[in-house]
């Protein structure tokens, strides 16, 4: 295992504990164990073997990539070959990364402000125009990470692109696809290249570049570089939460949060679902205060009410995973303004309601708005989750916690 993966170590380290002692524990809990353990080594196996085979190719494991992805290519590998691989690879960056580009946007400022150039090197990437795809994608990263880095691009000497404790900050992550990539290239070359060269491409040696193979590795650099940003910007926080972890508090106050943490379990395993039908328990278009027996469609129709009402820093509140993390209330509520300032909604109707666990909800409406003289209509799905105040499991019933909006498909609101 790369050493820049500390948790997953940790984690691990602590499963070989626990099972020291799984002969106290009851069959579905060693259950649960063996097959927590079996999915981390999996995990841990895949990404390595991914970043050990195909990182000399381009490509890099990032922390937010489809293991499924990891683990096609892999599979590929192993019975067709390189080739086979990097065309899995391919076809998921050619089609179904289609689904997540805007990602990119939402992952720092440095990428937000790009917003329009982002849109453009994807157009051209779907449609085969790779001669303009590739170049603008590596100007967009090398900018990008200038702005971030407030010194120097992503394939300038000196910028380092290391993070703690993730995917992309591993030995064969980003950092080595930087020193392939920034290659120098000093003399003209006309034949095809499979790997994005930057010096080569942009200074005009490199002349046959335009294909699938460099164009998805661009795709894949920039999804790797914003996956990067973020886990930079959460580092000292990640961190100082592993000391917390590896530093226990006194032996009486891990007893009573031990104790706590067992009542929660306890009250978790007697929470029972409940199937709602639109229209019977609750209205399809109410107002927030019809629905205080279900606060997370509650949260979702003030946030409805808020883009109605034009106040748009109430609605980059509630929708502040949508925009990227290291933005300011001020500047994350002028993206929100420059988002929805031409959508005047007129209407709403909740299509499905399903509660997925005790903190978890999925809310899928239809939302019907003006723009620009034309109606327009989309369904958005979100995800409700409860999360904690404080250090501890966040419950609804407990009142120790708020219910969060998670954005998982809305890319209606971008066409």
């Amino acid at each position: 295992m790369d050493d820049n993966l500390v948790s997953m170590r940790k984690l691990q380290n602590d499963i070989k504990a626990i099972k020291l002692f799984s002969i106290f524990m009851k069959p579905e809990q060693r259950k649960q164990l063996k097959e927590l353990e079996k999915q981390l080594d999996n995990t841990i196996t895949q990404t390595t073997i991914f970043n050990y085979r195909f990182s000399s190719y381009g490509w890099c494991a990032y922390d937010s990539m489809n293991l499924q992805l990891i683990e096609n290519a892999n599979a590929a590998f192993d019975t067709d070959g390189i080739e086979a691989a990097e065309q899995v690879l391919i076809n998921y960056y050619k089609t179904d990364v289609q689904k997540i580009t805007h990602w990119i946007k939402n992952s720092s400022s440095a990428f937000a402000v790009r917003d329009s150039l982002i849109q453009r090197f994807f157009e051209d990437h779907f449609a085969g125009r790779y001669h303009a795809s590739v170049p603008l994608g590596l100007i967009i990263v090398d900018g990008a990470v200038n702005d971030y880095t407030k010194s120097k691009g992503f394939f300038a000497e000196g910028t380092a692109v290391d993070a703690w404790d993730c995917l992309v900050g591993c030995s064969d992550g980003l950092t080595k696809l930087k020193s392939i990539f920034n290659q120098n290239r000093t003399k003209t070359n006309t034949e095809i290249i499979l790997l994005p060269y930057r010096n080569g491409i942009l200074h005009g040696r490199d002349l046959n570049y335009a294909n699938e193979y460099v164009s998805c590795k661009c795709v894949s650099l920039m999804f790797a570089v914003a996956d990067w940003m973020k886990m930079k910007n959460s580092e000292e926080t990640r961190k100082s939460k592993y000391e917390k972890e590896t530093n226990p508090p006194p032996i009486r106050e891990s007893l009573e949060r031990i104790k706590e943490n067992r009542q929660i379990r306890e009250e978790i395993s007697a929470w029972k679902r409940r199937t709602i039908t639109i229209g019977e328990d609750i209205p399809a278009n109410g107002l927030p205060e019809e629905y205080v027996e279900y606060p997370y469609v509650s949260k979702v129709a003030e946030m409805l009410l808020a883009w109605k009402n034009k106040n748009y820093g109430s609605l980059s509140t509630y929708l502040q995973r949508m925009f990227p993390e290291d933005l300011s209330p001020k500047k994350r509520a002028g993206e929100c303004r420059k988002m929805f300032e031409r959508k005047v909604l007129n209407s709403f109707e909740i299509v499905e309601i399903e509660e997925r666990a005790c903190a978890l909800s999925k809310v899928v409406i239809k939302v019907f708005w003006a723009e620009n003289g034309n109606e327009k209509g989309t369904i958005l799905t979100f995800g409700c989750t409860y999360e904690s105040k404080a250090d501890c499991i966040g419950v609804p019933w407990r009142n120790n916690g708020e219910w969060i909006i998670i954005p998982w498909d809305v890319r209606g609101l971008y066409n």
